[in-house]
């Protein structure tokens, strides 16, 4: 642990004339620095550092202020605390300009390599599955810009908060298989489905089970809604209970995707950046969790 040089005990009549960190240099030299743990395997971590190595052989860099490792290990950090670049750079003792952009590097590389969902779909049919689990997660964002137009495009007025709307499939076990590109707060599921033609790519090929909020997409099985002034008959109820049975555990694919904190808290990037995060964040879950094994 760092101790600060001018520390000032209870009573000490400096504490009268408390200057802001503003006024007294840089402030990250007033803050407390530990050491903590992530709980991401050492192996997804040398990984990382193995194609940073090499995207730096590409583009002939010939020096940098942290070692791949260490870059790697700041890219894993942010994934999984969400800290800021400010609380990353003054524990590693580099700029905040540069703690973002290493961060930024580490996750362009990590959304390059993606699962695409061709892939998923071949993958679970040639594991045998007879349906897949799709459903919608709302990812809270800043309030990205200043206009009006801007911030009512990623307001859900479902969950109350600005975010972006990323659709996720999920094996009939509930492991997460492949998450869409994120759109703005306001879309709901069915229209995001459709924006990525998942009917078209999946049901195809594959059942697809969903919630009610994809009622009336094609090749899609929901459940029965009650119809206005009407009751649902007792078989919609019983067709109903062993559909919620089986669809229930696509929540574990979301709670696999907010595992990752800087998904699951306050997204703090440029609208453009949300798709690289979430295509990030689902790499590194096929590094550590492999959703096709046995």
């Amino acid at each position: 642990m760092d101790s600060t040089k001018n520390t000032v005990e209870l009573g000490d009549p400096a504490m009268s004339s408390y200057q802001s960190p503003a006024t007294t240099g840089d402030p990250t030299s007033r803050w407390l620095t530990f050491t903590a743990a992530v709980a991401v395997s050492a192996a997804t971590r040398d990984w990382l550092a193995t194609k940073i190595t090499q995207r730096r052989r590409k583009i002939r860099s010939r020096w940098r202020l942290l070692d791949p490792t260490t870059q790697a290990t700041l890219v894993l950090a942010f994934l999984r605390t969400n800290l800021t670049h400010a609380e990353l750079a003054a524990a590693n003792h580099i700029s905040r300009s540069t703690c973002r952009r290493i961060i930024n590097e580490g996750i362009d590389l990590l959304a390059e390599r993606a699962i695409r969902l061709s892939e998923v779909v071949r993958l679970a049919k040639k594991a045998g599955w007879e349906y897949l689990l799709i459903d919608g997660v709302n990812v809270p964002t800043i309030a990205f810009a200043r206009k009006l137009n801007r911030r009512q495009q990623h307001y859900s007025g479902k969950h109350r908060r600005h975010g972006v709307n990323v659709q996720t499939i999920c094996a009939p076990d509930g492991r997460l298989l492949w998450a869409s590109a994120a759109l703005p707060g306001k879309v709901n599921d069915i229209t995001a489905a459709r924006r990525h033609r998942l009917p078209a790519k999946v049901a195809k090929l594959l059942g697809l089970l969903a919630d009610l909020g994809y009622l009336g997409l094609p090749d899609v099985a929901t459940g029965f809604r009650r119809p206005r002034g009407g009751q649902l008959t007792a078989d919609q109820h019983a067709a109903n209970r062993l559909h919620a049975s089986l669809r229930c555990l696509g929540e574990r694919g979301n709670a696999q995707l907010r595992w990752w904190r800087v998904l699951a808290t306050e997204l703090r990037c440029r609208p453009s950046r949300c798709t690289r995060m979430t295509k990030a964040v689902l790499t590194v879950h096929y590094r550590e969790h492999t959703p096709f094994a046995a």
